[in-house]
């Protein structure tokens, strides 16, 4: 069924909106004053991605005042300059498309005589393949901060001036090399676990399909390939990825890096964003000690020679 702009769209996309349980909002256009006026009330919101072109911006097509709101109400805000789809997503399963932008004519608030004309219908149910997809929108992209935000801020008013002169331009954005997000980490409890589910997938239950699927965007894995085609790629893509080159240089010159040590690291080099497992930071541990010896070969292990775990390589004779 399709929901028309004046006549229902608005009222369908609140109902599904004060109905979800964790929601994901993907619009490349977004004011803030409509924003406010369709999420003010959800504490269910984990998310926003939005568009954020600086010609967005310079022709009023979206607000950069979105980023404070969104800061204020623990909500994060990823830049994605390919984004065009309209979506709002719960859960993964379910999913309201739409045509229209998140602006006053485009969901005809307040009441406009002459409303844009949109559409949008729900899907529920949604397959992996489509799951998957909007993992992989999340990957690719940018977590807006606190710095990125001031420089996008600083940028406007030179870009502004180019404007006649330079049909394209866009922000230049210069992220942390040494600030990586939570959501780096793995999720599926172990890379074991992972192929399991690969090659069953009807043996799940919500929470660990939503981290498989996390796992799968954030390593780059398409679905379809063999079992030994799938051990190398997730072997490859495991150990290449920044933040696991980043944190196994933990080991240094002793080849050994306990517990407390790891977490310490996380916490100091980690961003926090909404994941799908939400556990302690101990468990996400863990399960990230857990993927390095499944992926790597036997050249790692875990033990515990005191309170306190260890991962260490086993070539070092450290004993």
């Amino acid at each position: 069924m399709l929901y028309k702009n004046g006549i229902d769209l608005h009222h369908k996309l609140c109902y599904f909106i004060s109905n979800s349980k964790d929601l994901y909002i993907y619009s490349p256009y977004i004011k803030l004053e409509t924003l406010k006026a369709l999420i003010d009330e959800c504490d269910k919101l984990k998310s926003v991605f939005v568009r954020w072109e600086a010609k967005d911006i310079i022709h009023g097509a979206s607000d950069l005042d979105i980023y404070p709101y969104l800061k204020s109400k623990g909500i994060t805000l990823f830049k994605n300059k390919r984004l065009h789809l309209k979506a709002y997503l719960d859960e993964y399963k379910s999913c309201f498309l739409t045509t229209a932008n998140i602006s006053a004519r485009a969901l005809n608030l307040p009441p406009f005589k002459d409303y844009n004309y949109e559409i949008g219908t729900l899907v529920t149910n949604l397959n992996i393949e489509d799951r998957l997809f909007f993992h992989q929108i999340e990957r690719d992209s940018i977590l807006i901060s606190d710095s990125i935000f001031k420089q996008l801020c600083e940028q406007l008013d030179q870009i502004k001036k180019n404007i006649p002169q330079e049909i394209e331009f866009d922000f230049k954005i210069e992220e942390s090399k040494t600030e990586f997000l939570i959501s780096s980490l793995p999720m599926t409890y172990s890379a074991k676990r992972l192929f399991e589910i690969y090659f069953d997938v009807a043996d799940y239950d919500e929470t660990e399909l939503n981290c498989f699927l996390h796992d799968l965007a954030i390593y780059n894995i398409p679905l379809g390939l063999t079992p030994i085609e799938l051990k190398h790629r997730l072997s490859s893509e495991f150990f290449s990825h920044k933040f696991i080159a980043a944190f196994l240089t933990n080991l240094g010159n002793t080849g050994e890096i306990y517990f407390g040590t790891a977490k310490e690291w996380i916490h100091r080099n980690c961003t926090n964003v909404p994941i799908p497992r939400r556990n302690e930071i101990t468990t996400n541990i863990q399960i990230l000690y857990s993927w390095i010896v499944d992926l790597g070969s036997e050249k790692y292990a875990i033990d515990q020679p005191n309170i306190s775990q260890r991962l260490y390589l086993k070539t070092k004779n450290l004993l």
